[in-house]
Formats: C-alpha cells, structure tokens, sequence
C-alpha cells in the first residue's frame, strides 16, 4: 500500500475515547456479534492498530497517561484519586498554546472536575460518585427537565452500594436505563460536541469526547438494550480460572470473583445478559460517532480533521469468569485497547500490528499541532507509522500498583512485585494468557530478557524525569 500524503499544516483533532471497552469489541475486528457500523468505516479510512495498549487498566491513571504521555509510575496517580500537578503541561494546553480552541466532553474523570489542564471549554457528565456530581452539566440538564429521580445515582460507585436496589445486585448491573434515550448521557455528550463544532471559529480545534460507557452498570437506554440476544452470547469463562488468577495474584488473601459483584454466583444467564446489554452500550456509542462524523462531514471539515478513537482500558467480560476489571492485572483483556486513526496524513484501511501505547497520544497531537514537546513525555508520535509501515517499538508496557507488565511481538511477562512472582505467556499459542509458563525451565531464557526489558524501561521512565515531581511526591507521596 502507497504512502499516504504529506498531511496539511494544523488539522483539526477529535478525540473519541470509551470508557472500558474491550480492544475485540469492533465489527471490524472480527467480533462475532457486535455491530460497530461508523467505527468501522472509520478504520476504512485510516489505520486500526491491533496492537494498543493502555499503560494503566484502571480509569484514571489511564487518563492522565493520555494527557501527560507518561507512564503512571512518572506522572505518580496509582488510583482513581489524583491529578497532575498545577501547571504541568497536557495534550489540551500544548494544542491551546499552539493556537487551539479546545474543549473536553463527557467522562474526564480529572480530579478536582474542572481542574485547569488547557481546555477553554468543559461540559462534563460524570459517574456518580463523591465529588464527581459537583457541577455536572448532565446532572443539571436532567434536573431542569424533572428527570433526575430516574437517573442511578448511586450508580457504580461503592459509597452509594448501600443505595442500590437489589436487583442491581443481583444481576451484576445489566439493567435497561429508566431515561428516554435522547436524555441519556451518550446522547447528550455528542449533542454538546456536536453544537460546540458547529459553533463558527476560525481557529483550528482540539476536542476530547469521553463516553462514559460501556463500563458498567450495563444499562443502556431502549431500544439498544434489546440489540442483543442474550441466547447468542459466547459462553463465560471457567470460574475456575478465576479462582486461579486470584490465588496468583492475591496470595490467597482475596477473591476478584467479590471484588465488586459476587461473582462466585455468576450463571451463564447472567452474563449473558450483562453481555448483551455491554454490546449495546457500545453500539450506541458507535451510532453517535456516526452522527458526529456526518456533522464534520456537514460542515466541510473532516478531510482535515484528525480522528481518534480509543478506550482508557478494557473489561474481562467473561473471560476466567471475571467481569469489570478486578483484580486490574494488565491482561489483555484488560490492557489492549481499541485504537483507530483517521485523517491528514493516514493510510487508508491500513491494519497495524505494531506495538502502540496510550501515551503515544500526547506526542501525536503535539506533532499535529505543532506545539513543542515537552522533555518529559514518554510517548512516540504515531505520525510516522499513521503515514507508512515503519520500524517501531519492539515492547510495550503496562502497570498497575503491584505490577508491572512487558509484551513483545510473541510473549507477554508479568511482575508482581510484592509478591515475588512472575508470568510468562506465549501469546501466538495460547492468546488467552491461560497457559502460564514462568515455570519451564525451556523458558529461562525468554524470562531472563523480558524482565530485563521491564528493569530497562523502568530505569529510563523513572518519575523524576518530569520537573514538576517533586511537587508530585510531596503532594502524593508517591514515587513509583
């Protein structure tokens, strides 16, 4: 395939992200069930990488890796408490500084809400939680129209587990939304981007659309709860195997079956139907890309508009006969990620293995914006491999608190640092991660390299690379 052109000087940028959506949950990827119309047009036109990794499976450390292009470990948020420091440069102030409107929608999940990371214009819907409903434009949109009794407000957060009802709990949160679907918050978070792009301004934009879904509770509005047959639902995973994940990585002091939902009740009729209801989340979300791609379309703009779309982290959803994302171990299911790209510059229809990150994308739209990267980022720009099959990263990362986590080409190698033990997956063989070879003795070799991988680039991302870090630890008090 030929070279895409030299893509014009400052394009517009359209960052589309989900919130735990799974890397396989597209039509184009091959999903035996889901329809994801709009997203695979968009691979179409542009590059869908295979390969993508969060750098974090937990919301907000993923999140600010996207805006900082650090690792968390440098950037210092281990949880979903925390922010980056005042000041800190982020994909928004480097597109603002370079001359940018730019403006964030939806899920950002910052903490304060609105704190001041460069976007001049921020209409949030949030989940519940404390602290988070604070100023919340969905919550208000809800209320002026006298619908906010039928909004879940204890929604998926544990202070408000005590004010679930019980059927939320014992069907594990797949439940049809009580709001009519043009109130629901996916359809508010495109109706704000959409009124913001059709807003005449001669300045090129940047603009960050955050779904709030597909993560849980699994309630999309009608009809789409309904798109899905619970009967054609692939079977859940052994809860064997979870039992398994969990003796590893808890030391038998925990069981990720109860981290959240009781799991260890989990019929197969129940996940199907969470399944289901998860798939029509996520072809909701797909219906609304359409709608915001065609209003670009409308105003003359997509051919020189730069679109994203991606996930912060992804959901076990059946797999070990887990859902959610506890424990948040960086498997797949957990840390690959959606990833298309779509614009100046891009192949079209192009099918990327290479091994891409979430804080590549902070060096992306500095490039495209022609902002001055800041030394601290950790990141790659993508813009070379958007335009043309290129020599790239030979690993790629992932971590949480407890663990850290390399993938190659073939093997993906787990750390758990407390507890001394460590992974081994061959993933052309076993693509499950199911097989774990940390204990052939055929695998010292490949054990010995991948964890040398790991020390490596913990060495070069250690957190003191950012100037801002000791304002970090002292505000954290973390160090990685």
């Amino acid at each position: 395939m030929a070279a895409a052109a030299a893509p014009p000087l400052r394009p517009n940028i359209l960052l589309i992200t989900a919130d735990e959506m799974r890397h396989d949950c597209l039509g184009v990827a091959g999903h035996p069930l889901l329809r994801t119309p709009h997203l695979d047009a968009l691979a179409a036109v542009g590059v869908r990488f295979t390969n993508a990794y969060t750098p974090y499976p937990v919301c907000v450390p993923a999140r600010l890796s996207i805006m900082s292009g650090q690792y968390a470990h440098a950037h210092g948020v281990m949880g979903n408490r925390g922010m980056l420091p005042p000041g800190q440069p982020t994909i928004a102030s480097l597109a603002h500084t370079a001359g940018y409107r730019t403006a964030a929608f939806g899920k950002m999940h910052f903490w304060p809400p609105y704190a001041s990371v460069g976007f001049e214009h921020m209409r949030l819907a949030e989940q519940d939680g404390v602290g988070w409903k604070v100023d919340d434009y969905h919550s208000d949109y809800l209320a002026q129209r006298g619908l906010i009794d039928q909004w879940d407000r204890w929604d998926q957060h544990k202070p408000y587990r005590d004010q679930a009802p019980p059927e939320y709990w014992s069907s594990f949160g797949a439940r049809a939304s009580e709001l009519p679907e043009e109130h629901y918050h996916t359809t508010w978070i495109a109706d704000e981007t959409i009124a913001w792009l059709r807003a005449a301004d001669p300045r090129p934009f940047f603009a960050w659309t955050s779904f709030t879904k597909p993560h849980h509770p699994f309630d999309p509005p009608r009809p789409w709860d309904t798109l899905y047959d619970p009967a054609t639902v692939p079977p859940l995973g052994d809860p064997a195997e979870a039992l398994a994940k969990a003796l590893m990585t808890g030391g038998g002091r925990h069981d990720p079956r109860r981290a959240y939902f009781d799991l260890r009740d989990l019929s197969q009729d129940a996940f199907a139907q969470v399944a289901a209801l998860y798939y029509g989340t996520i072809s909701h979300i797909d219906h609304h890309v359409g709608r915001m791609l065609q209003t670009l379309r409308d105003l003359g703009r997509l051919e020189d508009t730069l679109v994203v779309f991606t996930a912060d982290h992804g959901d076990y959803m059946g797999d070990y006969g887990l859902i959610l994302k506890s424990p948040s171990v960086p498997y797949d299911a957990l840390s690959r990620v959606p990833l298309i790209a779509a614009g100046p510059g891009c192949r079209r229809g192009a099918a990327s293995d290479a091994l891409v990150s979430l804080v590549d994308l902070m060096p992306t739209v500095a490039a495209a914006a022609g902002a001055a990267l800041p030394p601290f980022a950790q990141g790659r720009d993508l813009t070379p491999l958007l335009a043309a099959p290129v020599d790239w990263r030979t690993a790629v990362f992932s971590e949480t608190r407890e663990i850290k986590a390399v993938r190659t080409a073939r093997h993906k190698y787990l750390y758990h640092r407390r507890l001394h033990i460590q992974e081994l997956y061959d993933l052309e063989a076993d693509p499950g991660e199911r097989r774990d070879l940390a204990t052939d003795p055929g695998q010292a070799r490949v054990i010995t390299e991948m964890r040398q991988r790991l020390l490596d680039w913990l060495i070069e991302t250690e957190w003191d690379r950012s100037p801002l870090s000791r304002d970090r630890m002292d505000r954290t008090g973390v160090r990685g």
